[in-house]
């Protein structure tokens, strides 16, 4: 199945807008409630050099990888994700993504209420262009308002993740 035609699944299965998440989309495919005893279920396109820093949350995410090839970290470890595996990430998990492949790589996510109302407060219509430093402060405050943790540049640089 072409990429094209994941997001055309994703259309028909949500009229959830299609978001911008600092590069990566991310469509809700299940409609999003206050209550915490749930889970919903995200589209998502990671796309070719994307690279998610070192991070760690409460909520538990299980990613099922629909194309492609993708390099999760899970604690202190990065494995090789590709199409039908499923990366699950307990919470409060140091975790982070490398796409390597030179192609954007869809998946599914599967993830508490609460993380998908965070996905929703941190996006931006998908043809806004690339996050500006106001974005990245938004991004930082609801983060810190959801109790995020967010990995500095030693923690990073410490699993192989270096910027700029």
């Amino acid at each position: 199945m072409s990429l094209s035609d994941h997001a055309a699944m994703w259309a028909k299965a949500s009229a959830g807008q299609v978001l911008d998440a600092l590069g990566i989309r991310v469509q809700h495919l299940t409609a999003l409630t206050d209550a915490d005893d749930g889970y919903c279920l995200i589209g998502s396109t990671f796309p070719a050099g994307m690279v998610v820093p070192v991070h760690s949350h409460a909520d538990r995410e299980t990613f099922y990888i629909l194309d492609g090839e993708l390099r999760g970290l899970q604690g202190d470890h990065w494995v090789t994700l590709v199409a039908g595996d499923v990366f699950d990430v307990p919470g409060n998990t140091t975790h982070g993504f490398r796409n390597l492949s030179g192609v954007p790589v869809p998946l599914l996510l599967v993830t508490t209420m609460r993380m998908g109302r965070f996905f929703r407060e941190i996006g931006r219509p998908a043809a806004t262009g690339p996050p500006n430093e106001a974005d990245l402060e938004r991004f930082f405050a609801i983060a810190q308002k959801y109790g995020h943790w967010l990995g500095g540049p030693e923690d990073n640089a410490a699993v192989g993740i270096t910027f700029g």
